[in-house]
């Protein structure tokens, strides 16, 4: 059975500031309790910096933090230094408390270093959110992946988004029958708030290229899985990786199937993407966007790995017999799962029976539009 740590979906709770109207939405990410690699990995001696503040971390690189109104309370933000000024790598949530720390730096530090550009990782809000309004505040350009803008677009003009009863179809399709807790999380205008707008973009980042002038100590990398259209950032000569959500210290992202999701095998991919990453140097720092930076790349990938091969080989077993994804979520899950931590959970579930299919160990079994899952015999 997974262990009970690995369960529980973060998602936003109510915003407490009323001036943080932006709409709720969930943190993909999957939290694991107990740091199960904490004592195999070396943290970065610095007391996280305040909201508003910043600490160096890394040659030309300084640390800040944005709180968020949820179980996940901060989200990392990395400033990379200029010659003239700083870049500003992800931007947190488009709520009222981030834009706050925004304009406390501001006054600290942007009049000495100002801001010369945007980079973001990926498309979820609290990476996302915030980069129109500081496109818009600083008059910079905006740097992310082709990909992560088509989201982006998606989601701020509801253009090829799933509509709530393609969603809902897909839910029902893989087991689940009371969808009265998930209905709210399917508000695309919800989804819509938690974007500042539509930056524009002049130049894509792409993988393997360097990053756009006063940037050329640093690569893409494009790694997938978590998000289509995910960046990691890695700086080979000072042996530093912006990681984003792909590599956390104590937390596993979540790797979701959805019902309009292009990756036809996510878990795949990110696995993939974890053995691309293992040929960084074993001493490589990890700028991650959630936790502590630290030391030890080469053993976070692989308790990473392990992870989702006990997952692997737990959901062979309980397919003997054909199973729905939602059949198995109460065998794999503890506790009790509502909202966007059920369809989260639902996700989570079809991406791993899905890897599974595509390694040959599972196949397919569907009738009456519901799709079973059972082992290969």
């Amino acid at each position: 059975m997974i262990r009970e740590s690995l369960t529980a979906t973060h998602s936003m709770t109510a915003p407490s500031n009323p001036q943080d109207t932006a709409a709720p939405t969930p943190a993909p990410l999957v939290d694991e309790g107990e740091p199960f690699a904490s004592r195999r990995l070396q943290y970065v001696p610095i007391t996280p910096p305040a909201p508003g503040t910043c600490v160096t971390v890394a040659p030309q690189v300084r640390w800040t933090r944005l709180p968020m109104p949820m179980e996940l309370n901060h989200i990392n933000v990395w400033l990379i230094e200029l010659a003239d000024g700083c870049v500003i790598v992800d931007t947190g949530l488009n709520v009222q408390m981030a834009k706050d720390a925004w304009l406390a730096l501001e006054q600290e530090l942007f009049s000495s270093l100002p801001v010369r550009a945007v980079v973001v990782t990926h498309i979820h809000p609290d990476h996302i959110g915030l980069a129109a309004w500081l496109e818009a505040r600083y008059d910079v350009p905006v740097h992310l992946s082709p990909r992560t803008y088509e989201l982006a677009r998606s989601m701020v003009t509801g253009e090829n988004q799933p509509s709530p009863a393609e969603v809902e179809t897909f839910v029902r399709s893989h087991g689940l029958t009371d969808l009265s807790t998930i209905r709210p999380a399917l508000d695309r205008s919800r989804l819509a708030r938690t974007l500042s707008g539509l930056p524009h973009v002049e130049r894509f980042l792409e993988d393997e290229k360097p990053l756009p002038a006063g940037l050329e100590a640093w690569t893409a990398m494009q790694t997938e899985g978590h998000a289509e259209g995910h960046l990691c950032l890695r700086n080979e000569a000072a042996r530093v990786l912006i990681s984003g959500d792909q590599v956390l210290p104590t937390i596993s992202p979540n790797i979701s199937f959805g019902p309009h999701t292009l990756d036809t095998n996510p878990l795949g991919s990110y696995l993939l993407s974890l053995e691309r990453l293992h040929a960084l140097p074993a001493d490589t720092l990890v700028l991650p966007s959630h936790g502590l930076p630290f030391q030890g790349l080469h053993r976070r990938l692989e308790d990473l790995q392990r992870h989702h091969e006990e997952q692997l080989a737990a959901v062979t077993k309980l397919c003997v017999e054909p199973r729905t994804a939602g059949e198995l979520l109460p065998l794999l899950f503890r506790r009790e799962l509502k909202g966007v931590h059920l369809f989260l959970a639902l996700g989570e579930a079809v991406a791993h029976l899905e890897y599974l299919v595509h390694a040959g160990r599972l196949e397919r079994d569907v009738k009456d539009t519901l799709v079973r899952y059972v082992a290969v015999r």
